[in-house]
């Protein structure tokens, strides 16, 4: 740590008395105190004294799932955690996270930390922060005006993820699973269920040739996109041995999952709070992270147990025999849309699939672009069990031409200028459940959408 000078001593005052402020507006203190702070000394945190173990959670999908179980275990078992799990996981947000626990002259009052780190910010993280562990859950496609293309986002990592980072890779990911390849390494991963239906219908196969020699790559078995275990058949890249891999797993109604795993200490089983398996990642992800770290397999089984769906992203309850889903879509994202597609066709009864995925919150700075929705299996709501599709928003014409180049009938697609309006446009009588995709900066829409819905299945 280098010696601290005048500047950042300012600095951390302003950022201490913005973050006050802010709090006595009652508003989130997330992103404008580290505004402030690197506006005012831009490598603010080459001074900043850190907590002593520092924990990373990195990658496309899954850090915000994986991050909030870390740190819902680790303080169960009387951890005491810097996070940021209010959302900011870019510099100026992970920056207030860490001021907030310090200090007016910016020494760490906790031991330990756990941050959820943006893929891009690494070039503005990794010089000053060094985590003792960095998970990385996967690296697929997202965002093209943000991440351009799954290869780009890797280089980044690559090339700026500490040497003294011990990572928890996905061997399932044959992308992720490369990174930084001299660092000491621990895998998590699933193996291929006998009742399991693998997603082998997509679009998007990011390894569809070799990493390392571009000849074909064979597929053990490919469980969605490029997600599974495969080999070269030229070079001999294949892909690692989990160290922590899930044998088996059951389901229950309430949103759980009784899982088996091989570990190096043997056979472990945990009960996690997970509706499907391509979530399951994340909880193995977890306990690889937390059994790695040195916690128990008891304090690890014992903790998972208290553990909750998380609600904002997955909700499923039935009123007067109606079944109402709200499935977090992640607009821009086409993978994690694709999943929630997926999970729309896979029950048997009659739907309604009610479709908001305009991003206003990523409007305000920038042009949408649509490219993305072409990268999505859209295609998997073409299902006889969907017998309505209603899409809301200024975007919902694009969304319908897409459907249609998908081969979803016409007659089937509803559009709607306004999503608070799509619920109105729900007939229950023919329907046995309704689906509902939302993007994840369009709450308030959501809520709308919800209340409207509940209070039609109460007074049907």
């Amino acid at each position: 740590m280098a010696k601290k000078t005048l500047r950042f001593l300012f600095a951390c005052v302003c950022g201490k008395i913005t973050i006050k402020l802010l709090r006595l507006l009652k508003k989130n203190a997330t992103n404008l105190p580290g505004s402030v702070v690197l506006t005012l000394c831009p490598d603010f945190l080459k001074y900043l004294e850190l907590p002593e173990k520092i924990i990373a959670v990195t990658g496309t999908n899954g850090k915000t799932t994986v991050s909030n179980m870390l740190l819902d275990i680790l303080t169960d078992n009387g951890y005491d955690c810097t996070n940021n799990n209010f959302g900011g996981n870019v510099d100026t947000g992970i920056t207030t996270a860490l001021l907030k626990d310090s200090t007016l002259s910016g020494k760490a009052k906790k031991k330990y930390c756990i941050l959820e780190i943006d893929e891009r910010s690494a070039l503005r993280i990794y010089p000053y922060i060094h985590p003792d562990y960095l998970v990385c859950t996967n690296l697929t496609r997202d965002s093209y005006k943000r991440n351009a293309h799954v290869e780009y986002i890797f280089d980044i990592l690559n090339k700026n993820i500490p040497d003294s980072s011990h990572l928890i890779l996905d061997c399932d990911d044959l992308i992720s699973c490369r990174l930084k390849k001299n660092n000491k390494r621990t895998y998590f991963g699933m193996e291929c269920f006998d009742d399991e239906v693998l997603i082998t219908d997509n679009i998007v196969n990011d390894v569809a040739a070799c990493p390392e020699c571009n000849s074909p790559v064979e597929y053990d078995f490919r469980r969605y996109h490029h997600i599974g275990r495969a080999h070269c058949t030229k070079c001999g890249l294949e892909s690692p041995a989990p160290d922590f891999d899930i044998v088996s797993r059951e389901f229950t109604d309430d949103g759980h999952a009784h899982i088996t795993m091989n570990t190096p200490d043997g056979e472990e089983k945990y009960t996690v709070a997970c509706e499907n398996t391509i979530n399951l990642y994340n909880a193995c992800a977890a306990i690889t992270l937390l059994r790695t770290f040195g916690l128990s397999y008891e304090q690890v089984k014992n903790s998972f147990m208290k553990t909750a769906v998380v609600k904002s992203r997955f909700t499923s309850e039935t009123i007067n025999g109606k079944k109402l889903v709200f499935n977090l879509a992640k607009g821009q994202n086409p993978v994690a849309c694709s999943h929630a597609c997926n999970l729309t066709r896979q029950s048997n009864e009659t739907k309604t699939v009610i479709v908001i995925l305009d991003d206003y919150y990523d409007a305000k700075t920038t042009s949408e672009n649509i490219a993305w929705i072409y990268d999505t299996d859209f295609e998997f709501l073409n299902n006889d069990s969907i017998n309505k599709i209603i899409i809301g928003g200024k975007r919902s014409v694009d969304y319908k031409l897409r459907m249609l180049i998908g081969g979803i009938p016409e007659e089937k697609i509803v559009c709607c200028d306004r999503e608070e309006d799509t619920a109105e446009l729900v007939d229950l009588s023919q329907t046995e459940s309704v689906y509902v995709l939302f993007e994840m900066y369009n709450f308030r829409a959501k809520d709308v959408i919800e209340a409207k819905l509940k209070e039609m299945m109460e007074n049907a």
